[in-house]
């Protein structure tokens, strides 16, 4: 998530690099898979709660969650990315910030948050806090729903470019996470995981390894 040169264990991504991606972008970029479909349960406990899509990028769950007639606050630290939100989805919400601050709502407000390929650009314990800052907003059984890269993402860089600490790596100018099994337990220890499944993405050009997790809040 940025372009730097220079190795910084304090990653600070370039938003240049992320507004570059969704200047290209256009309203034919967005296009959802059906990975929600199976989450019709939980989602329908949000009507009246906006769903928080964290990391929203191009708009691809924002959209599918729109049409479908559940309120979305679209957030996105890409100014370029919420602008091409606004043009598939011109009435939801949107909102600025940068997962690696505080996030700008109160405890126990939202029922669900979805973080799609968003949470695998930090070092560990920013990884660690950001998910708590999820459970922190979510209610008593509150949902997060989640993907982000395998281990066995080669095709992405799995395994590849400069270790930075176990499982993180600097490939291609990116800082990049790869979660096994075991790592993501760790992560979501604090959590009621009642799915993680690792699969594959037919989105893109080539193959893309993921973990895909349903997690509840034990409060």
């Amino acid at each position: 998530m940025g372009r730097d040169p220079q190795v910084n264990r304090e990653h600070r991504p370039d938003k240049q690099f992320w507004n570059d991606i969704y200047v290209r972008s256009s309203v034919r970029a967005a296009a959802y898979d059906s990975w929600l479909d199976k989450y019709s349960g939980e989602l329908e406990h949000t009507r009246t709660t906006p769903v928080l899509d964290l990391g929203c990028g191009a708009g691809n769950n924002t959209l599918y969650l729109s049409e479908r007639g559940f309120p979305v606050i679209a957030c996105d630290f890409s100014e370029e990315a919420l602008r091409c939100v606004r043009t598939i989805v011109p009435a939801v919400d949107t909102l600025l910030l940068d997962l690696r601050e505080p996030l700008p709502f109160p405890d126990e407000s939202a029922q669900l948050a979805i973080a799609d390929l968003s949470l695998h650009y930090f070092p560990w314990e920013q990884t660690k806090q950001i998910v708590s800052e999820i459970r922190r907003v979510l209610k008593p059984r509150g949902v997060l729903l989640c993907r982000v890269n395998s281990t066995k993402d080669v095709e992405y860089g799995a395994g590849q470019g400069e270790l930075l600490e176990p499982g993180y790596f600097l490939w291609e100018g990116q800082r990049k996470r790869f979660f096994d099994g075991a790592t993501l337990e760790e992560l979501f220890q604090d959590w009621q995981v009642s799915r993680m499944e690792e699969q594959v993405l037919h989105r893109y050009g080539k193959p893309k390894w993921v973990w895909e997790l349903c997690a509840y809040t034990k409060k």
